[in-house]
């Protein structure tokens, strides 16, 4: 495992985005994913998250990035100096906050809008900054209003249904036309 860790330390990762460069190891019977091994500082991601882009930032600023690979994660909390990747199914209660701050943790950020999940008066006490993802829906949400205002106004649900169906048996005027949109 040393030599394999040495080894990754000398690759050139952005030369070979094709290749997967790092190490799976065991620490306290939880599977981490471990990229830049001797970074200078320590980032865990309590959950795998989409894309590596995210990944080679941290790297790139000498991070280290911990990656539990495993659904349900007892994490070890020395020497975390940032939490990312909760999802708003799990909370960050006074606990976790508490026992990153006690690893000198610095901040931690959830991977969502809202912040419910986050007990933000824990954080402020304990000096420990938050981070979410504002604003990351906006244009999808108007994108979804859009839709299903034409869907609704050309009845294309209805029209759907009506085809699988196999109820078609040819061309009428108004058939499922729907209303115009205005305004």
């Amino acid at each position: 495992m040393k030599e394999f860790q040495k080894a990754l330390n000398q690759v050139d990762i952005f030369s070979h985005f094709e290749l997967k460069f790092h190490a799976t190891i065991m620490a306290k019977s939880v599977s981490i994913e471990v990229w830049n091994p001797n970074g200078k500082y320590k980032v865990i991601s309590i959950k795998p998250m989409p894309g590596t882009r995210w990944i080679f930032l941290l790297t790139d600023q000498d991070y280290r990035v911990e990656i539990c690979t495993q659904k349900q994660t007892i994490l070890s909390v020395e020497d975390i100096v940032a939490l990312i990747g909760v999802k708003s199914d799990r909370g960050l209660g006074r606990s976790v906050v508490s026992a990153l701050s006690k690893a000198r943790g610095k901040a931690f950020s959830n991977m969502a809008v809202e912040y419910n999940n986050v007990d933000i008066n824990a954080a402020t006490k304990y000096g420990v900054s938050f981070g979410n993802t504002p604003g990351v829906l906006t244009e999808t949400i108007a994108e979804l209003a859009a839709s299903l205002s034409l869907t609704a106004t050309r009845r294309i649900v209805e029209a759907d249904e009506f085809m699988r169906a196999g109820l078609y048996d040819g061309w009428l005027p108004h058939l499922f036309v729907g209303n115009l949109l205005k305004g």
